[in-house]
């Protein structure tokens, strides 16, 4: 079993949350906890960077599903970025991909969200 790392990167008009390794029953709490005290802070404008994100189980998918909700509750939106391999998979087999917004990467999540208006990148 890999652990869980989360990297918050903040910007002025975006967040973004990178994960490695497992997103699953015992490290969601982990993923909720960043991802709460972002909200709670009024940065609602997610972007998950799943690049290096190696498993995701049904319980780190709902908690994708939840953290969307709750960023649109409070007009904002999550994107994911770089989703392959396993959570790729799974979103295909329960056709959960077409409920998020899926980018191939971080830049590319930056170019949609923000429709030619692109905030830059450190």
């Amino acid at each position: 079993m890999t652990r869980l790392s989360v990297t918050v990167s903040g910007h002025p008009q975006y967040s973004v949350v990178s994960l490695t390794g497992d997103l699953d029953k015992l490290t969601v709490p982990q993923f909720e906890e960043a991802v709460a005290e972002l909200l709670t802070r009024g940065h609602v404008r997610i972007i998950v960077d799943t690049a290096n994100l190696e498993f995701c189980d049904s319980t780190g998918v709902w908690t994708l599903l939840t953290t969307m909700r709750r960023a649109y509750e409070q007009n904002g939106w999550l994107r994911l970025a770089g989703v392959h391999g396993f959570l790729g998979r799974l979103l295909e087999l329960t056709r959960l991909g077409a409920a998020f917004p899926i980018d191939s990467d971080v830049p590319e999540s930056l170019r949609r969200a923000f429709e030619g208006s692109v905030p830059a990148l450190p």
